[in-house]
């Protein structure tokens, strides 16, 4: 009698654990480096709704104009220096019922606005508007 020592013939198929373990390393991978931040949101507490809204014709309207990104307003002609500390103050002491309206010329960064806003609000202006600071003007379109 012969020994038959052949192997039985095997099916060739593909082996999906090495497929699988690929697949978790790449999903490890760019889980852990990735980053998952949170929408980055300008909180601007400048519009906060007040008790008893004021008719916008009783209130004030003080134009402040940035001209450029020197940390300095212009204001009724006069430049006002971001640093000035006090001359904030007595601009808001003296307008403490006024809008503040930021008007922003070309070229003026947004960091500087949002600047001269928190300036303000640090000073105690009740209402500062910057909704159409960076309006295009005729010449600019």
């Amino acid at each position: 009698m012969s020994l038959n020592l052949s192997q039985p013939k095997r099916k060739n198929a593909i082996s999906l654990t090495p497929l699988i373990d690929v697949v978790f390393i790449l999903l490890l991978f760019f889980m852990l480096t990735s980053s998952f931040v949170p929408w980055r949101i300008i909180d601007t507490p400048l519009s906060v709704a007040t008790d008893k809204p004021k008719d916008i014709a009783e209130q004030e309207n003080l134009i402040l104009t940035l001209k450029s990104n020197n940390n300095q307003v212009w204001f009724e002609g006069g430049a006002i220096y971001f640093a000035d500390q006090a001359r904030f103050e007595q601009l808001v002491m003296d307008h403490n019922n006024g809008v503040f309206m930021i008007k922003a010329e070309v070229g003026v960064t947004l960091q500087t606005l949002l600047h001269l806003a928190d300036q303000l609000k640090l000073h105690g202006a009740k209402s500062v508007s910057i909704a159409n600071a960076f309006a295009m003007t005729a010449e600019s379109k």
